[in-house]
């Protein structure tokens, strides 16, 4: 009888671990990933900011600058005629960092005017759009390093996006400059190397935009913003890892200057 109750005990262990085996087992969710979220360096917060004023935390150095509060933009005006320089944000120093502006360069016939954005002050980098030879310039301490061609029409509003990221011993520099509500470029305009040694000055100083309005009309700022580290600009149909609020305010500001536009050609 013992001997019977032990072959059954051992059946009964058999037939447990075979059903065990056979039946499917219950699949473990993945881990959602998390979007990282880009971390802002600075903002030009100019939808609230007073009519006439600068928007806070920025800094003229050259020029002219004052925020149309009804259209939402920050211009620049022709008188004085320089190079209008404005930074804000706090100072970046020798760390990656990636500059975004949204820019509208009015202009016709041979005056026209320039214009863009850079990072670290006036030891860093900038690169801007050069209207009356439809090129792109990368530029340092006045001295232009790259230029290529590009296509730039007038009175249009551009997407400006300059990173420069750290690169073993060097730097990573890339630019691109592209109409607004368009495909950002894939593959940057600008793109160039930079041994550390061969800087002389550190990287270090505040994000800049900056336009000289040879025009005559003032060059427009609808919205800037510097991330630390790497940012790529969103095409107009994709969504970012969290709503950003400084594209919306920069896509408010296109529609109205875009109403501007459309009342002073109907007149």
């Amino acid at each position: 009888m013992r001997r019977f109750s032990l072959v059954f005990i051992f059946l009964v262990g058999v037939v447990d671990s075979l059903t065990a085996e056979t039946q499917p087992k219950e699949s473990v969710p993945a881990p959602e990933e998390k979007a990282v979220v880009p971390k802002v360096a600075g903002n030009l917060d100019i939808k609230n900011s007073g009519d006439g004023s600068y928007p806070v935390g920025s800094t003229p150095k050259k020029g002219t600058w004052e925020v149309d509060a009804a259209a939402k933009k920050l211009k620049v005006f022709a008188s004085p005629l320089v190079e209008g320089w404005m930074e804000f944000g706090p100072e970046i120093r020798e760390k990656g960092a990636t500059m975004t502006a949204l820019v509208r360069g009015p202009g016709e016939g041979r005056l026209q005017s320039r214009f863009g954005v850079g990072l670290y002050g006036e030891n860093g980098f900038q690169i801007r759009a050069v209207q009356v030879s439809d090129t792109l310039q990368l530029v340092r301490r006045g001295e232009v390093l790259q230029e290529v061609v590009v296509e730039l029409k007038p009175g249009e509003a551009y997407h400006f996006e300059l990173s420069v990221l750290e690169d073993e011993e060097n730097w990573g520099i890339t630019g691109r400059v592209w109409l607004h509500e368009t495909p950002r470029p894939k593959r940057a305009m600008i793109s160039q190397k930079v041994v550390t040694e061969a800087l002389l000055f550190p990287l270090a100083g505040r994000p800049v935009i900056t336009a000289t309005p040879f025009s005559g009309e003032p060059v427009s700022f609808l919205g800037a913003t510097a991330y630390y580290d790497e940012y790529v600009t969103p095409d107009p149909e994709e969504k970012e890892p969290e709503k950003n609020k400084n594209v919306e305010e920069d896509q408010e500001a296109v529609e109205e200057v875009d109403g501007e536009k459309a009342a002073v050609e109907e007149e």
